[in-house]
């Protein structure tokens, strides 16, 4: 682990950073923008245990994190909870990230993981399905009530699609990576990724 790492309580306040989040539109922008040069040497310094430059990095990708958590869980305060653990095993493992691939790709892959964690966890208290309140809850109302419910009804069908598919279609779609990213975040092939989507698709009605 990185010698004074951030944790609850000292140096990055992660519960009161996803509430501001959550009260944004579903797309939100990365609060801090940097070139990747200077990005990069950022990591370089993380990883060799400077631990400003760890904090740099995650306020960087902070707002990353918690999209992806809510993409994934449909639920505001659980996704206050993923993104809190997953904050939590960055700082615990970005001495190991390797830097001949994508630190994003790396930080995509422990959220992901994070989230099956806590699903499992979830399933195994038998605590039932995951709420979805991501249209009520974090949308702001359109003028056009049916668009409203149709949105809502798309949420609700992608959140019932098995997991494999569901995560592929919020990792592509939502988070915008390439099937070849998507395939290094979800530990798969390329051609896998494109088939779950495919299938992801057909249940949806073409989405």
């Amino acid at each position: 682990m990185m010698k004074d790492a951030p944790r609850p309580g000292k140096g990055i306040n992660f519960m009161s950073k996803a509430k501001d989040l959550a009260y944004c539109p579903v797309l939100w922008e990365d609060e801090h923008r940097m070139d990747m040069a200077e990005q990069e040497k950022l990591v370089k310094l993380a990883c060799a245990g400077n631990a400003g430059a760890f904090r740099t990095l995650l306020d960087i990708h902070y707002a990353t994190v918690f999209r992806m958590a809510f993409h994934l869980c449909g639920h505001r305060e659980d996704a206050e909870d993923i993104t809190q653990m997953a904050c939590l095993k960055i700082a615990q493992n970005i001495g190991s990230f390797r830097q001949d691939s994508k630190f994003t790709t790396w930080i995509y892959t422990i959220v992901l993981n994070t989230f099956r964690d806590w699903a499992d966890l979830r399933a195994n208290n038998k605590k039932g399905h995951v709420a979805l309140d991501i249209v009520a809850d974090i949308l702001p109302g359109s003028a056009n009530p049916e668009q409203d419910m149709h949105t809502k009804e798309m949420m609700k069908k992608i959140h019932d699609l098995p997991a494999p598919e569901r995560e592929a279609l919020i990792v592509v779609f939502a988070e915008g990576l390439s099937h070849k990213e998507a395939a290094a975040v979800l530990g798969c092939a390329e051609s896998t990724v494109s088939w779950r989507i495919h299938e992801a698709r057909k249940k949806l009605g073409g989405l």
